[in-house]
């Protein structure tokens, strides 16, 4: 019965959508776009909905951070009769008491309870779970029922907010295709991807993207002050789009040394990017000291998930790998900035080079961390590197249902292959990781491409 309501209302929505945009003639040529947009944002917003069913029975089309990975294991019965449970979430067990009493329905992330997500992601995760709380309160009688009425409008507001960056980030994509002249196609390509498809919904990584890509649209423009303030709130959002801060302050660095840009230029925007990125990690800090440390501990301290160098230690706890990132990372990225110096024109191939080596060369690369580099790739690469993004792409997309059906993956491949059985979709010898080292390497291929053709 809740489903059926669910997708009547889904329909009323999207009919209320359709006639809005046909009511006003100036919205009418964004028709196509806009419903583009919307249709790939419902398919993911229903996949990974607590309140609908398992998609074809596959926990991999379910499963998203928002509801599973953060919500659900904070906020649930079981903690009230699991005290080391709870303290292992919890830096203040009274405040969960508090909310499960009902006395004070907005916990703090970072302040009262662990959060390992950056700050602007924190600032939405506290506005989300605070209103639905407070409306669970008036809905729910038993605690089991608020906790799960909260986890379904927690889900409803944090979808909306990243539709609002969806929104953001196509924008942008289209205004770059505009400004440089590429093929209008590629725009709406971003958005039939699989990855986007199935991880728009699935965790916050949209929100820095999104700002990534305002970032470097404005930076083309040369309206430096906002490139920098955007491209700061998107390391607030995601540290790992800071990539892109090398190309762009290499670039002015340059000019400024030649003559062809003033110092105002890079004092401005090197002013933006800290306010943008800065100041939310030092309200962090001051906001709660054991919250801040908490989060870079637990980054620290993360094994090698999906990364490239299980290739070479398959021990995915060898502390080696954050070394090797550490090296191969800055490698990387001063040769993004050589490239810089020696042939500044092209800045989205140089982004899409800086924000691809971050992220691929990382000890940690999720299957949702591809979209912080799919609205940059459909603007860098030609379509025969495209092919190969695509095929990247769509493994990337088996990743997470690969890593939920190990077992059935290994007992098929090991009647040809001898690996071990059982669950462990964590390891070298597992299909699930086969899959993301055909990501990450087909990932650096079309970057090493487009960087040998730079140069």
């Amino acid at each position: 019965m809740s489903e059926a309501l669910t997708l009547f209302a889904l329909f009323l929505t999207t009919l209320t959508v359709i006639l809005v945009l046909h009511t006003f003639r100036r919205l009418r040529p964004l028709t196509s776009t806009f419903l583009a947009l919307y249709t790939v944002f419902m398919i993911s917003f229903i996949l990974h909905a607590p309140f609908t069913q398992t998609p074809l029975g596959l926990t991999g089309l379910k499963y998203n951070d928002i509801v599973h990975g953060v919500f659900s294991v904070r906020f649930s019965t079981s903690l009230v009769s699991n005290r080391g449970r709870l303290l292992e979430y919890w830096f203040s067990p009274k405040s969960f008491e508090d909310l499960v009493s009902r006395t004070k329905l907005c916990p703090v992330p970072y302040l009262d309870y662990k959060f390992e997500y950056p700050p602007l992601v924190g600032f939405f995760w506290f506005i989300t779970t605070c209103v639905s709380f407070s409306i669970s309160d008036k809905l729910a009688t038993t605690t089991e029922q608020f906790f799960s009425v909260s986890s379904s409008l927690n889900y409803v507001f944090q979808s909306l907010i990243l539709f609002f960056f969806m929104v953001l980030c196509l924008y942008y994509v289209k205004r770059i295709v505009l400004f440089q002249g590429l093929d209008a196609w590629r725009a709406l390509f971003f958005l039939v991807l699989p990855s986007t498809i199935l991880y728009t919904t699935y965790n916050w990584d949209l929100i820095a993207s999104g700002l990534a890509v305002s970032s470097l649209y404005y930076f083309m423009k040369k309206n430096y002050r906002a490139s920098g303030l955007l491209l700061g709130l998107s390391v607030a959002g995601k540290i790992l789009t800071g990539g892109l801060l090398i190309p762009q302050i290499t670039y002015l660095l340059r000019d400024v040394v030649r003559g062809k840009q003033s110092l105002r230029n890079l004092i401005l925007y090197v002013v933006s990017f800290l306010v943008g990125g800065l100041t939310p990690f030092i309200l962090m800090y001051v906001m709660s000291v054991e919250g801040f440390f908490a989060f870079i501990n637990h980054h620290a301290s993360w094994y090698c998930e999906n990364c490239i160098y299980a290739l070479l230690i398959p021990d995915i706890f060898n502390p080696l790998h954050r070394y090797f990132y550490v090296f191969f990372g800055l490698t990387a990225l001063t040769i993004v900035a050589i490239q810089t110096l020696r042939n500044p024109k092209d800045m989205i191939s140089l982004a899409y080079a800086s924000v691809g080596f971050t992220v691929t060369l990382n000890y940690v690369f999720t299957p949702q961390m591809i979209l912080l580099i799919s609205p940059i790739a459909i603007l860098a690469l030609n379509k025969k590197e495209l092919k190969k993004y695509v095929i990247a792409d769509t493994a990337n997309f088996f990743l997470i249902i690969a890593f939920f059906e190990d077992t059935t993956l290994r007992s098929v491949v090991s009647k040809i292959i001898p690996i071990g059985t059982g669950f462990n979709p964590w390891t070298i010898d597992s299909p699930t990781q086969w899959l993301a080292m055909i990501r990450n390497v087909l990932v650096l291929v079309t970057i090493v491409e487009l960087m040998i053709k730079r140069k």
